[in-house]
């Protein structure tokens, strides 16, 4: 199943989040695809490089080595009838990977998912503060023009931040996180140089300005936000590409005469609109020249066998995990909870999810933190609360559930009975359900496994409502570890927002706001330390591994491919001769 819906465009925000308009990390059921199966991968036409240390593999070369000209064909579900990534109906996965290459980028993000400042947009900035509030003061680039040849000036932040603060109900913003922390935003000594003054501290400040402001015209009132991207407009893009045609199924780029960088290589980028149960069948008919196979068997031996083909891999951003609901009656206990965990083997759930693609999941032992992020920390390895059957049995014991002459513990005449709700098709789900029913019984808790349709996780009947015990999906995380944090761990029964898990810590509802203004790097991450520590104890929810991003490319395609948390630079694509 594809991500269909992104949260914080990235023209606007930090990176692409899917399947959710609300804040913070966002759910998909299966993330890219549905991994399941047993078949093993073929070795095919292709080759397949190991991972690289760096966090991405994309063929990294250097621009001066490469072809001048050739065309990267790409694909994408549909086209767009809402043009605009800012809005709650343009707010799309696709529509974002279609204008990265023409909109303008203030900071990329490396390998390791930091910002990277972008010249040919923003010459240089301060951080500063002034009193209480934060003040960002940025200088732009005097050459950087919109596809007209006019300049990107302040008037244009101003009227993006007008759009996207929350404060006019009647522009229909995907997002008003962290714009909406903003007291002002002002033209500063020429029309150059824009100041941004926040309500208080925002340490995630670049979030919010990577994606570069929108042409003041195109969100001039709350009329043209909604409805007026019916098409893209030149004039209305910045970048190293613009338009040349857009017909019902294709997309197609040509290099931008008013860019005023470094020149782009390639000679067209082109996007084709192509069904989901398709897309593998174009790329091993040569048709495209990349596939984004997801955690995916069948797709990953498929792809593989295809001639000229490179396997590309990376720790992606998205990771399985499991959801308790602490409401539950039986799960109400954090010792039964933290049992539940110490019951699981979740190296044997990754690996059985992944079989059939080259990739060697490990168990995710922090909720905020990845593997593949410096601050990581192996919660279980500190806390203790890990794959520990004898441990789980003498949790169980000390909750006062014994085990019954059926081997399932019981309690004041009630057995321990959790329900486990698997989404129907999702092959990882369904997988998930029975490797832990398994697991289980050794511990004597009894996992009923309840086939729940996938319309009832899009449609808000399963998590919202809290209609499961256990459930099991995808989280997307994004550059930005410590933002957001009080979506998913956050809330109170008055609005658990994200907290599907509906459980609130008092000790971590105290930390997350500090954590959100605290400036100073070293100490906001040993705060971030802590309150991951907080939500591990207390089984909020069970990580289970990260996803691999994996990615078939023509083997001749440089400077892009599995990005983890990273970014593209648009002028450094193209191909080795």
């Amino acid at each position: 199943m594809k991500p269909i819906k992104i949260f914080a465009p990235a023209m606007l925000g930090a990176a692409a989040l899917v399947l959710s308009a609300c804040g913070g990390p966002a759910a998909t059921p299966s993330g890219s695809a549905a991994p399941g199966g047993s078949s093993a991968a073929p070795t095919g036409g292709a080759s397949t490089p190991a991972a690289t240390s760096s966090g991405w593999d994309i063929n990294e070369q250097p621009r001066e080595s490469l072809a001048q000209g050739g065309t990267l064909r790409l694909s994408v579900t549909e086209m767009m009838t809402n043009w605009n990534g800012a809005h709650v109906n343009g707010n799309q996965f696709d529509n974002t990977q279609m204008q990265a290459p023409m909109a303008p980028t203030y900071f990329t993000f490396d390998s390791g998912g930091k910002p990277v400042q972008n010249e040919n947009f923003l010459t240089s900035y301060t951080d500063e503060m002034d009193g209480e509030s934060q003040v960002i003061t940025i200088k732009m680039n005097e050459k950087a023009v919109w596809g007209d040849g006019d300049p990107i000036t302040a008037d244009d932040w101003i009227a993006t931040v007008n759009a996207l603060n929350g404060k006019d109900p009647a522009f229909e913003a995907a997002s008003t996180e962290g714009w909406k922390d903003l007291k002002s935003v002002e033209k500063g000594a020429n029309d150059y140089e824009v100041k941004f003054t926040f309500t208080k501290t925002y340490p995630d400040w670049t979030a919010i300005i990577s994606g570069g402001p929108m042409r003041a015209e195109a969100v001039a009132d709350a009329n043209t936000f909604n409805t007026g991207w019916t098409t893209l407009k030149n004039e209305w893009l910045s970048g190293p590409y613009k338009v040349e045609s857009l017909t019902a199924d294709l997309l197609t780029l040509v290099p931008n005469d008013k860019w005023w960088g470094e020149a782009p290589l390639l000679d067209k980028v082109t996007f084709k609109a192509i069904a989901d149960d398709a897309v593998a069948s174009a790329f091993a008919n040569q048709e495209i020249d990349f596939l984004d196979v997801g955690p995916d068997p069948d797709g990953y031996a498929r792809a593989s066998a295809t001639p000229n083909t490179v396997m590309r891999k990376a720790a992606g951003p998205n990771f399985r995990h499991f959801t308790f609901n602490s409401e539950a009656e039986n799960l109400k206990d954090v010792k039964v909870r933290r049992a539940i965990v110490m019951g699981l083997d979740r190296e044997v759930i990754a690996k059985s999810d992944l079989a059939g693609v080259d990739w060697e999941p490990k168990p995710l032992n922090n909720n905020i933190f990845l593997p593949s992020q410096p601050e990581y920390v192996d919660l279980g390895k500190e806390t203790g609360i890990d794959y520990n059957v004898e441990g789980a049995k003498k949790l169980l014991d000390e909750a006062g559930w014994t085990e019954g002459a059926d081997g399932i513990r019981e309690k004041d005449g009630a057995k321990l009975n959790v329900k486990f709700a698997a989404l129907t098709g999702v092959k990882a789900s369904e997988n998930e359900a029975l490797q832990a029913q398994n697991m289980l019984k050794e511990i004597g808790v009894n996992l009923e496994i309840v086939a729940t349709p996938v319309a009832d996780f899009t449609g808000g009947k399963l998590l919202e409502p809290g209609n499961f015990d256990i459930t099991a999906f995808s989280w997307i995380g994004t550059p930005y570890p410590l933002r957001g944090i009080d979506q998913i761990y956050g809330g109170s029964p008055d609005n658990w927002g994200s907290n599907f898990a509906r459980l609130s810590n008092p000790e971590l509802n105290e930390l997350i706001p500090q954590i959100a203004v605290e400036p100073d790097v070293a100490k906001r991450n040993e705060m971030g330390q802590q309150a991951a520590k907080l939500i591990w104890e207390s089984v909020h929810t069970l990580p289970l591994y990260q996803r691999p991003e994996l990615v078939a490319t023509n083997g001749k395609l440089a400077n892009y491919g599995a990005f983890g948390l990273g970014s593209p630079n648009w002028v450094n694509v193209g191909f080795q001769s």
